[in-house]
């Protein structure tokens, strides 16, 4: 089992899973079943799965499955069992669909593909280096920089929004001085969760905090860094 990096990486040229149909889990023992079921346009069960890759992002405390699925009927879901937490099956730029699974404590992971019908599995088992947490809100999901991040020249924000929020101004502190600063246009997405992501260049400038606001001034999300 691998404790970080890429699992599972799937090509396919041609495949008639292009619908997320179904997110399950049991467990067993100390392992945890995850499995993804793919449907075709109609909804029927699918054949072949999409083209998709499965990763640990351990400093956000993610296991991200990047899919060619276009449409889900799942957005996300409670878990609170074994290793995870909970799921989100956020949309991304291109309208590909990805899931995120929010580990609880540290794990290792394998992955296989299966065919007629169409599904992902991964095997969850407790081990592995300590992981990161996202910042979770009823609308806003920040993923990177995670609980576990460490300052640097450039900052990457990425994350989710549902909702009618339709911006978020973000911040670069030190103390209470602003070093940078920026604002990402979001589409509102009620009953959605909508990608974004936000490059914030604050070079050699020293800084202990990021902080997402609303258009109203509300604080969403205030991250602090190691130094």
């Amino acid at each position: 089992m691998l404790a970080d990096g890429g699992i599972l990486d799937f090509e396919r040229g041609t495949f008639d899973g292009t619908r997320i149909a179904d997110i399950t889990w049991r467990q067993d023992g100390d392992c945890q079943r995850f499995s993804v079921s793919f449907a075709t346009e109609d909804g029927a069960p699918a054949t072949t799965p999409p083209a998709l890759t499965a990763r640990i992002l351990r400093n956000a405390g993610v296991i991200r499955i990047e899919t060619a699925a276009t449409a889900s009927v799942v957005s996300d879901q409670l878990v609170e069992e074994g290793s995870l937490e909970r799921l989100f099956v956020p949309v991304a730029e291109e309208g590909r669909r990805f899931v995120d699974l929010v580990l609880s404590q540290p794990a290792v992971a394998r992955a296989r593909i299966l065919t007629s019908p169409a599904r992902l599995e991964i095997e969850l088992q407790p081990g592995g280096p300590e992981v990161g947490r996202p910042l979770m809100t009823p609308e806003v999901v920040v993923v990177e920089p995670g609980s576990a991040a460490e300052a640097g020249g450039v900052l990457d924000v990425t994350g989710y929004a549902t909702g009618d929020i339709e911006s978020l101004t973000a911040e670069v502190l030190l103390g209470d001085r602003v070093v940078i600063e920026d604002t990402l246009s979001l589409e509102p997405s009620p009953n959605v969760w909508t990608a974004f992501h936000l490059i914030l260049p604050v070079g050699e400038d020293p800084y202990d905090t990021l902080r997402l606001t609303t258009p109203d001034g509300s604080v969403v999300a205030a991250i602090p860094f190691n130094r």
